[in-house]
């Protein structure tokens, strides 16, 4: 059986493909293609040269993106994957959706431009020790020549998902809803699978850079009054359309809001040891390193496991 899970960037895809594979493992083989790019004469093509065929027991995870972002295009992903037996595409509230996306823009692979991060940053610890002082669309610019253009692009992407959400419906692919999978609310998906998700394996180690929160409702936290102003014509039909409430604009208004999912989140990923802006390790934290790859290797050569 063949089967794609396909989704807009920051929606819980990595997570979703992880289930799904779990799922599928408890049947049999499964060979996995994590976001090529391309489908060309039978196989897989991904951006930094990774290439898989195109073959029996595949699971693929695709983003909805530019394909400079390895990502794929509504009608590229529609036409390569019509010959697939199930079909998913995730999606997931675009208020939570801006406010993951917006953190996780500051991952050096994105190649962020340090004096924005600086501000960005600030602004945030402002925003964390002061959940009112600054409104969440103002993280992005101040400009509001800016913010304009911000809202009016933001409208039309989402009335475009939504109409090719609709045509995916129509053709037989499941639309997931992320607030569904944090919720454990998996029998529609697991029906039209015809396979149960254990939910026993949680996110994999190398992929666990990008999970924030993994929960929903969050831009409940981080939005202010103005925010709602600012946001509700721009995702209200979207959410209508898509069987959200559009109608609930519900706050929270926290006393603080956590550093480990803004600002700490963001330095983390800007200072990613990978990357050209990583932070030297302490000589502390170098001897414990050390010390553990020592007694690791001393195992090892006993024949021994680590308890």
């Amino acid at each position: 059986m063949r089967t794609v899970l396909f989704g807009m960037p920051r929606s819980g895809t990595t997570y979703g493909f992880s289930l799904l594979s779990e799922a599928l493992r408890a049947q049999g083989e499964v060979h996995e293609v994590f976001e090529p790019n391309r489908l060309e004469h039978g196989f897989f093509h991904r951006l930094d040269g990774m290439k898989w065929p195109d073959r029996d027991q595949t699971l693929v995870k695709i983003l909805y993106s530019s394909p400079e972002m390895h990502g794929w295009s509504g009608e590229a992903a529609a036409e390569a994957f019509a010959h697939y037996d199930k079909k998913v595409f995730l999606v997931r509230d675009p208020r939570d959706r801006w406010i993951s996306g917006f953190f996780y823009r500051w991952f050096y692979v994105h190649q962020p431009d340090p004096a924005e991060f600086a501000r960005a940053h600030a602004l945030v610890r402002a925003k964390e020790a002061r959940p009112g002082s600054v409104p969440f669309h103002r993280l992005h610019a101040d400009d509001a020549e800016a913010l304009a253009r911000h809202a009016a692009d933001q409208k039309h992407k989402l009335d475009e998902l939504s109409a090719f959400l609709d045509r995916l419906r129509a053709e037989g692919w499941f639309v997931w809803h992320y607030e569904d999978l944090v919720d454990r609310n998996w029998a529609s998906l697991e029906a039209y699978l015809g396979s149960a998700l254990k939910g026993e394996q949680d996110l994999r180690g190398n992929f666990r850079h990008v999970a924030r929160s993994q929960a929903h409702s969050d831009w409940r936290r981080w939005f202010t009054d103005e925010d709602v102003d600012f946001y509700r014509p721009v995702f209200e039909g979207y959410l209508a359309a898509q069987g959200y409430d559009a109608t609930d604009w519900k706050l929270d208004y926290p006393a603080s809001l956590p550093a480990k999912q803004g600002s700490d989140y963001m330095y983390g990923l800007f200072h990613h040891p990978r990357g050209p802006h990583a932070l030297p390790v302490p000589w502390s934290a170098r001897l414990i390193g050390a010390a553990r790859t020592y007694a690791s290797l001393s195992l090892k050569a006993l024949g021994l496991k680590k308890p």
